[in-house]
């Protein structure tokens, strides 16, 4: 029988020693309101696969034994806030939603062959990055957040990640990747003015490399990997365009307050165009 102590954190998770004492913190003051309703905290996105730089959102999922009450989820906010009025930068990057345990364990995803699946029991309570108030979002309600948690969860508090769903098969993980690439694809064409910034102009072409990347190979990859993959892989006249979005994430600064480059977003949503393309084009054996 698995066993652990579910009052200890792990010390060191990230290498940044600031951040590490940040989630520390953070999973301890969810245990005191929680109690034996909080399972475990684990790190995802780009802090477990890789590549996390200052730029990057701190993904992470707090699973529950249930659905959180009402007064839970008034603990929550509290938490958050003491979390979110601490001096230092890493708070306000903070991105994570609460998994009830019976919905982990139950696969679902975001899009469908029909596009965006509105459903409103797929919503989790949820943080969106750096926002002080709670909601309810179905943002990592995915079989690519199962997928992640379950093979590269990183555990600042609870058992080991696998101990808690099944896996997700490659195939699985690909149909999701399909209609999520095709999905969002198509809802950029139709209007791309939400993200018509300068974040969101290296992020979309640096994501759909990676998705790309992701499809062929039924598994989840850093967006490092994913440029390389597509430089190697992908028409060459695409090479400029994935280099000068890698070098633009790499400023510290970058931010969705600042304009997109009209040129360059031209050519983002070109590529858009073409990666969606690909994607439907996709056959999964």
């Amino acid at each position: 029988m698995l066993s652990y102590n579910k009052h200890m954190v792990v010390e060191k998770m990230t290498q940044y020693p600031e951040l590490d004492g940040v989630l520390n913190g953070h999973a301890e003051r969810l245990q005191d309101v929680l109690g034996d309703s909080l399972i475990g905290m684990y790190l995802l996105g780009s802090l477990a696969i890789g590549d996390f730089d200052g730029t990057s959102d701190i993904d992470f999922v707090v699973v529950t034994a249930d659905e959180m009450s009402e007064s839970e989820v008034e603990q929550a906010q509290s938490v958050h806030d003491q979390t979110y009025g601490q001096d230092t930068r890493w708070v306000k990057h903070l991105e994570y939603s609460f998994f009830p345990s019976n919905i982990l364990r139950h696969p679902s995803s975001p899009f469908s062959n029909d596009g965006r699946v509105q459903d409103k029991d797929r919503e989790l309570w949820y943080f969106e990055h750096g926002s002080p108030r709670i909601e309810r979002s179905d943002h990592d309600n995915s079989l690519v957040t199962r997928w992640t948690l379950r093979e590269k969860g990183v555990t600042v508090v609870g058992p080991e990640p696998f101990s808690l769903l099944d896996p997700v098969s490659p195939n699985a993980l690909r149909v999701e990747i399909q209609d999520s690439l095709v999905g969002w694809g198509d809802e950029l064409l139709e209007d791309a003015e939400p993200f018509r910034n300068r974040f969101f102009q290296a992020f979309i072409v640096l994501h759909y490399c990676r998705m790309l990347q992701d499809l062929n190979e039924g598994r989840i990859t850093s967006k490092r990997e994913g440029a390389q993959w597509a430089k190697s892989n992908l028409d060459p006249k695409w090479t400029s365009l994935i280099e000068y979005c890698w070098n633009d994430r790499q400023d510290s600064e970058i931010h969705i307050s600042q304009p997109a480059i009209s040129e360059i977003f031209g050519e983002v949503l070109s590529f858009v165009e073409y990666v969606v393309a690909l994607g439907k084009g996709f056959v999964i054996a």
